[in-house]
């Protein structure tokens, strides 16, 4: 979602503090990264059951250079313990679409762990781009220290193929020395036909290792502490772009991008 960083730093802005995590009572999740045993808590998630504003920023009137689609409130909805992101072919400003995205930034973030989404990917085509990532607190610093990103789930035009990434950087606004790296995943099944569970662990050092449905599909170990700061949740539908297209007469509207779940899992020996 690289595209987006300049009005999002700006948005950014806009946002309050982060606030503290606070330990939910679900039972305790085993579950392995790379090579280590974690005793998975879970810290914090949504269901759904309503959009929560105390949970989500919902973007509205981004108009995202390079890109066809405008980010709206009203293509965000809660319906049938799913979040919805509905992207519509619908003239707002100068753009030709419409879309939605949420983010959890002065709301939750976090510094190491496991998160899990369980959503229904867009029916894709030419140009539909939907994303699940982190991003670092810090504003105006994308790629640069606490400004970092981490894409753990990213489709593009066709809906079998998941993109893994990383952006990086060692001094603010520096050059993406992650921007030569990443993970393609193909899928054997259409992720757009039912739901699937998207993940990633965070570990120190660092070690990124990304899941689909609980295989392992890539990872990453920078070097240097990149990773190392807060990161909030962004999900969203983004539409065109130079190096993916834009979409033709053949991609259907509306799409939507459905969210059944999302949960963080943090373990206290960690970090």
């Amino acid at each position: 979602m690289r595209r987006l960083r300049p009005l999002l730093a700006i948005v950014g802005l806009l946002a309050a503090a982060t606030m503290p995590v606070t330990t939910g009572s679900a039972a305790a999740e085993r579950a392995t990264g790379g090579a280590s045993a974690y005793d998975w808590q879970f810290v914090w998630g949504d269901t759904f059951d309503s959009l929560d504003h105390q949970k989500w920023g919902v973007i509205e009137g981004l108009l995202s250079p390079g890109s066809d689609q405008a980010y709206t409130s009203f293509a965000v909805t809660a319906a049938n313990s799913n979040l919805v992101l509905t992207t519509e072919k619908r003239q707002y400003g100068s753009k030709a679409y419409t879309s939605g995205m949420v983010w959890t930034k002065g709301r939750f973030s976090f510094t190491y762990g496991k998160i899990e989404v369980r959503a229904k990917m867009p029916v894709m085509g030419k140009g539909i781009w939907p994303a699940l990532w982190l991003q670092g607190d810090v504003t105006g610093n994308w790629p640069g220290p606490g400004g970092n990103e981490i894409d753990f789930a990213e489709l593009w035009n066709t809906p079998t193929k998941v993109h893994h990434a990383l952006h990086y950087a060692d001094t603010p606004n520096g050059p993406d020395l992650g921007a030569n790296q990443g993970c393609e995943y193909t899928s054997p099944v259409d992720l757009s036909a039912d739901y699937h569970v998207y993940s990633l662990i965070w570990e120190p050092g660092p070690k990124l290792t990304y899941f689909v449905d609980g295989q392992q599909t890539c990872q990453f170990s920078p070097a240097g502490a990149y990773f190392d700061k807060p990161m909030h949740i962004i999900m969203n539908t983004a539409v065109g772009a130079s190096w993916i297209g834009h979409p033709d007469a053949s991609v259907p509207f509306p799409q939507r991008f459905m969210i059944d779940y999302v949960r963080v899992y943090q373990d206290a020996a960690v970090g």
